[in-house]
């Protein structure tokens, strides 16, 4: 690289993955930096960290692409994320609980190969689809909302995503049909609503809403949200009904992958992803569990200065196995 293109890439704070930390992003500069850089190829950073003879895909692996460093990786329980807000997000920001699409390619990429099919039942405004466009797989997925289904259409034609296949309409139905046209999945990966649409106990606006977009309320009308749910017993259930669907249009021997986050009511912490995980246990196989903290999250003074109240920064990635019985 020349010392001018290398300035002016330093000028425009250019992001590269980073083979190091699998793939997260860090400015070029500091890629530049590092001890273990060796040269840039199309973009992509070649990088001398882990020796040549790790730098090989198992000819036994089975399961996904990936080099036995970037398993390893994958494999530890917490993962702190600082991803650039790309891939249409000033569309998505919209749907106030859009994951990055970087993220949801991360998930994908280990639990897939190239060209396999992902399922995502709750799709809303995309990210697990523009996920596997960037990573070389197909994806279904189905979501209640015309409008977050519109959204995702606008991403893809204004940012040249490959449009991956969306249905609208309710996922209960619609994965009732999959089953019964025996149509199965190579991986679900999913980020459902994580509660019901309950009154706030926290945040009443005393606090504002620092970055918040939307004031995260019901997504839609749709009695068939299961945001629209009435109790959390009601969203359990219907959780459940769900996994047994996605049980029956899963391949076997594959993975489900559900993003939960934990909620705070009426001073008492509901830990869902753990009734959740309960429930599905009568179907899957409950493999473990990683934590997600997306650097940045908001703090706020709960309970300041009389009680402990938990600020909820981080979400749960649930992981499922199907048996092969």
């Amino acid at each position: 690289m020349t010392q001018n293109r290398t300035e002016k890439f330093f000028k425009v704070g250019v992001n590269v993955e980073c083979p190091k930390v699998y793939g997260n992003t860090l400015s070029l500069s500091s890629c530049l930096k590092c001890d273990f850089f060796k040269t840039l190829e199309k973009g992509k950073v070649i990088c001398n960290f882990f020796p040549e003879e790790e730098n090989k895909i198992h000819p036994k692996n089975k399961l996904n692409e990936l080099m036995g460093n970037e398993w390893l990786f994958f494999t530890k329980t917490v993962l702190r994320t600082s991803y650039p807000s790309e891939y249409g997000h000033t569309l998505r920001k919209k749907h106030y609980a859009n994951k990055p699409p970087q993220l949801m390619k991360h998930i994908i990429e280990f639990f897939t190969k190239s060209e396999q099919t992902v399922l995502d039942p709750f799709a809303g405004v995309g990210g697990t689809l523009i996920g596997a466009s960037l990573c070389n797989r197909n994806a279904v997925g189905i979501e209640i909302n015309q409008e977050w289904v519109e959204i995702y259409s606008k991403v893809c034609e204004t940012h040249g995503i490959k449009k991956q296949e969306m249905i609208l309409g309710d996922c209960l139905e619609i994965m009732e049909r999959f089953s019964d046209e025996a149509k199965e999945f190579d991986a679900i990966i999913t980020d459902p609503p994580y509660s019901p649409a309950l009154e706030k106990t926290l945040c009443d606006g005393k606090y504002g809403w620092a970055r918040r977009h939307s004031n995260f309320e019901n997504f839609s009308e749709n009695p068939k949200d299961f945001r629209n749910t009435t109790s959390f017993d009601d969203y359990y259930k219907l959780m459940e009904k769900a996994g047994k669907l996605m049980f029956q249009i899963l391949k076997p021997e594959k993975y489900l992958v559900i993003m939960i986050r934990d909620s705070y009511q009426a001073k008492q912490y509901i830990p869902a992803s753990f009734h959740i995980a309960t429930r599905l246990e009568k179907f899957f196989t409950f493999k473990g569990i990683k934590i997600w903290h997306q650097t940045g999250a908001p703090v706020r003074p709960y309970g300041y200065p009389f009680s402990f109240v938990p600020n909820i920064v981080h979400h749960n990635i649930l992981i499922f196995k199907k048996e092969k019985f």
